[in-house]
């Protein structure tokens, strides 16, 4: 077991030194300026996105994830946030035509600089990981699929919310206030 948690440590790691976040303070600026806030992905990503929604909303920014049945209509003063690893999944890709059309800012983390949804994000932040369309290149990760990227993603995130945290002078304590008591 140790070997194997070293292992998973180790290719995170990797990846996030190797992540190009040279837009990280317009990216955050976004954030905290956005009137509403919607998160999307598919697939065990979309579980992570699910949980960084709900960190935004213990920060006191007004958050939902695409699917749920309380998503408010958007305008030109919120944005849609986007993780996929491929950038190509034909779902997220029609959601960003969506929100595009309509002129909702769209923001991504993909791990593809090629990808469809980067072209119609007006910022993004590119994880330095593969994706299922890697299939030909060459694998860094010995996990299956795209775990890699959706635990660097995670972890980017959660690093992410650190950094929310200081520009709205937040605290754990201050954070609980908001958290959920009918848990």
């Amino acid at each position: 077991m140790h070997d194997h948690y070293k292992l998973v440590l180790k290719e995170i790691e990797s990846v996030l030194e190797k992540s190009d976040f040279t837009q990280i303070d317009s990216f955050t600026s976004t954030i905290i300026n956005s009137k509403k806030i919607v998160v999307f992905g598919a697939g065990r990503v979309g579980f992570v996105m699910k949980s960084f929604g709900m960190r935004l909303n213990h920060l006191d920014i007004d958050s939902y994830f695409l699917g749920d049945i309380n998503v408010p209509k958007l305008g030109s003063d919120d944005l849609l946030l986007i993780g996929s690893g491929s950038g190509n999944t034909s779902s997220i890709v029609n959601i960003v035509e969506i929100a595009t059309k309509n002129k909702i800012k769209v923001m991504c983390i993909t791990a593809n600089r090629e990808s469809r949804i980067l072209k119609h994000s007006s910022n993004y932040i590119l994880l330095n990981c593969q994706t299922k369309e890697s299939l030909g290149e060459q694998k860094f990760s010995k996990q299956p699929m795209t775990t890699l990227f959706e635990q660097s993603l995670l972890i980017f995130l959660d690093s992410l919310v650190l950094i929310l945290m200081a520009l709205k002078n937040e605290t754990n304590e201050s954070m609980l206030e908001r958290h959920n008591i009918l848990e």
